[in-house]
């Protein structure tokens, strides 16, 4: 399933994409919007009514003290003006407490699934590790007869270390049948520049953890992702959590204001096609096909979907408004449904091969017109990568 990653300049583009269908849940951002706000929107909106909410309460921004909270601050159980570090989580009925709010917060938006507080960490290793399990078990105890998930927020370099993940995943065993599931983010480095790319080696480690849980019975949600999530789809992820911007699509944290950043920047309009897996600049990649190669091109680019005629037809200036990001919604919805279609890993390892070799091909057609400019299928490479790996280590 694909659950909308709220954040800004939310509203027009999260109705039309309800009103199409093209997801079947939201993640709302307690630090992008004014929560009375949501209630209304929802009370007011049955499309809103009708699908799962959740929430992530983003208590690891209190972590930093050169983060930008926001609306995080006028919520009773966000600790304004205080760090939390060691010493303020050794006191137990201060978290305790801050826990309580976040519950009494969650139930006056009427999620669906509940979501636990959670801190950031570097790796599977870190002290603060133990207190995230603290915060688990009293979470649990708080929450009783409900549908809950544990959030788990982590650097991908984390990932690097098998064994610390392993211990990691050992440990989680313990919330059998006490947590129906994981809420992960993974903190992205910025080590590419190249949309979409993954180091193979954490990418191959970040499909055996969802492999694992999933072997465990937990169901896993996957926030703030991009293509690569064809990879988590593959290994079993239930829900992929994405967005409009890229930065809905890539958790990193100067970007998500865990410090000052002058970043700044308009996006361009894209496409993101099926045949080749990436995402096409509209005005430079697609626009600019000769005549002779359009008919060729288009064939391996566009989708085969209604919406693709908003794209042909329209020069780039005159596309209506949100209807790249509308398209993205529809193609991510698109693969989400062909993998929950395959019901076994071996035939799910396969499909994810077969697409990934597909758009290789198609790259390569596209780069061979050389009046074009050239996509890069580097991401491609590291996807393939990282499933050989997966693959070795599970014997499929």
């Amino acid at each position: 399933m694909i659950f909308i990653q709220h954040g800004p300049s939310w509203k027009p583009k999260t109705d039309e994409i309800l009103k199409m269908n093209l997801a079947k849940g939201i993640i709302w951002d307690p630090r992008e919007e004014n929560i009375e706000r949501i209630k209304d929107i929802k009370a007011n909106n049955e499309d809103y009514r009708n699908i799962i909410n959740m929430v992530d309460p983003k208590l690891y921004y209190a972590q930093f003290n050169t983060s930008i909270p926001k609306k995080l601050e006028q919520l009773k159980y966000y600790p304004n003006g205080t760090i939390i570090d060691r010493n303020y989580l050794r006191d137990t009925d201060k978290v305790k407490n801050n826990i309580s709010e976040i519950i009494n917060f969650e139930k006056s938006l009427g999620v669906n699934y509940y979501v636990s507080p959670t801190l950031y960490i570097e790796s599977f290793n870190e002290r603060f590790v133990d207190k995230i399990y603290d915060i688990y078990d009293w979470f649990d105890e708080m929450t009783p007869n409900t549908q809950k998930f544990a959030t788990l927020l982590v650097h991908e370099s984390a990932f690097d270390n098998s064994t610390y993940m392993n211990e990691f995943i050992d440990d989680f065993s313990n919330y059998i049948g006490r947590y129906n599931g994981i809420y992960l983010i993974i903190d992205r480095d910025n080590y590419s520049n190249i949309r979409n790319s993954f180091s193979p080696n954490r990418l191959s480690n970040v499909m055996q953890f969802i492999y694992y849980m999933k072997r465990m019975q937990f169901k896993v949600i996957v926030g703030y992702c991009g293509i690569e999530s064809i990879n988590y789809m593959a290994v079993g992820a239930d829900v992929i959590g994405t967005g409009w911007f890229y930065s809905l699509r890539k958790f990193n944290r100067i970007e998500k204001g865990f410090e000052e950043s002058s970043r700044m920047g308009h996006p361009k309009k894209r496409y993101t096609s099926i045949n080749l897996l990436s995402e096409l600049k509209i005005d430079e990649d697609i626009e600019t096909i000769p005549q002779q190669y359009k008919e060729e091109l288009q064939k391996i680019i566009f989708n085969n979907r209604p919406i693709d005629e908003k794209i042909i037809n329209n020069s780039y200036d005159t596309i209506p408004t949100n209807t790249d990001f509308i398209q993205y919604f529809d193609t991510m919805n698109i693969l989400s449904t062909r993998f929950e279609d395959i019901t076994n890993i071996e035939d799910k390892i396969k499909y994810l091969e077969d697409i990934v070799n597909n758009a290789t091909k198609n790259i390569k057609i596209y780069n061979e017109k050389h009046t074009l400019g050239q996509l890069t299928s580097k991401h491609l490479e590291d996807y393939k990568n990282a499933i050989n790996s997966f693959k070795n280590d599970n014997f499929i």
